[in-house]
């Protein structure tokens, strides 16, 4: 080997090696842990202003931020609002039903908390969504500082408010008349003919849809039901 090339071999070897890259950067345990923190801290305070904001802006804009009006059992109550959530999951409103009326019943119950209550403010909106079945305000307070307390998941969450809810459910079964079927009924039927938009009517586009067999046939079952209301009629008439 020439003596040129002997030396250059000899000078390879005995070079220190590089200094590692970005790729080749050794695990950094801490460096992950940071970022963990605040990618969680970041997405929470993101997530619970928006489902804050949001909540509130749509409890002012269609309840006029009356808590009563978004409780109420009305069937026909805010057809706009009804609307609007007919909207969701669609690319002009991409997110879930429950998500918008978890948005709204949050900030119900942030009105509706006894004075001075904190820790239900505390939670993440995911926990507050949680809590919301409970309905009632010192109740829910009340786990919300247990869950703040002691760190609970949203799955021991959960399953406690599951549990006080079936409580509550047996205990109203067993204090309470049940429905009369004729009140069931009618209930259901006004749900039913609850069109979208909140509408009570069947508009002139919708019968041209039909064809003909299914014109007769729907023709037939509206006389049916009629005559079943009509009969009803005058017997709550006479009992009257």
């Amino acid at each position: 080997m020439p003596t040129a090339t002997r030396a250059a071999s000899k000078a390879d070897d005995t070079k220190s090696p590089e200094a590692p890259g970005p790729d080749d950067a050794p695990l950094d345990e801490k460096l992950v842990e940071q970022a963990v923190t605040f990618i969680r801290k970041t997405l929470a305070e993101t997530l619970y202003k928006g489902a804050t904001t949001v909540g509130d802006y749509v409890l002012e804009s269609f309840f006029d931020n009356d808590p009563a009006r978004v409780r109420s059992k009305n069937p026909q109550k805010n057809a706009s609002f009804r609307s609007l959530a007919e909207k969701c999951g669609t690319a002009d409103l991409p997110i879930s039903k429950s998500w918008l009326h978890n948005a709204v019943g949050v900030a119900v119950m942030r009105r509706l908390l006894p004075e001075g209550s904190t820790a239900f403010k505390q939670l993440p909106p995911s926990h507050q969504a949680t809590l919301l079945p409970l309905r009632e305000p010192a109740k829910v307070e009340k786990l919300a500082t247990r869950a703040v307390d002691k760190k609970l998941s949203m799955r021991d969450l959960r399953e406690i408010v599951d549990g006080e809810v079936a409580k509550a459910k047996e205990g109203e079964t067993r204090g309470r008349r049940p429905t009369p079927v004729i009140l069931k009924t009618l209930n259901r039927s006004l749900k039913i003919f609850t069109l979208e938009g909140g509408k009570r009517s069947f508009t002139k586009a919708m019968v041209e849809e039909l064809d003909e067999e299914q014109t007769k046939n729907a023709l037939k079952s509206a006389q049916g039901l009629m005559d079943r209301l009509k009969d009803l009629v005058e017997k709550l008439k006479a009992k009257v």
